[in-house]
């Protein structure tokens, strides 16, 4: 366990028809931020997002193209093979109100989206790769 305080927060509004994934990491990248927390509400045009299959070890790609309510997305920054990663997940309600979620992929498109990413100060986390999951996990 390790403890952090707030450096920054970053605060927006992304634009109609922005790629959600890569709108978030053109902040994280534009900025520097290493670490830090993910939050944000709004709405898509259509989505790709991922799902482990924890038999398989891998993942599942499912797009979606109908428009949905974000009700949740959250996600960390940390560092992969030494460069800014953004693990994301989403929750997405559609219009017969039940919800699918996932790993947010490149190619989630916006409809309209608000987004807070919270820096911390202080020791990154690298991921490293975890044999037994196939994943990148964080090295604590």
């Amino acid at each position: 366990m390790r403890n952090y305080k707030v450096k920054n927060i970053f605060r927006t509004k992304l634009k109609k028809g922005d790629d959600l994934y890569y709108s978030i990491m053109n902040i994280i990248d534009k900025n520097s931020i290493e670490t830090g927390l993910i939050i944000g509400i709004g709405a898509v045009k259509k989505a790709n997002i991922a799902y482990f299959n924890q038999k398989k070890k891998e993942y599942e790609n499912f797009h979606f193209d109908e428009a949905m309510e974000i009700v949740s997305l959250k996600g960390n920054i940390s560092l992969k093979e030494n460069k800014p990663f953004a693990h994301i997940h989403v929750s997405l309600a559609r219009s017969d109100y039940s919800v699918v979620g996932g790993h947010l992929l490149p190619n989630t498109i916006v409809y309209a989206c608000e987004i807070d990413i919270i820096e911390y100060e202080g020791k990154t986390i690298n991921r490293v790769y975890d044999e037994e999951t196939n994943l990148y996990l964080w090295d604590l």
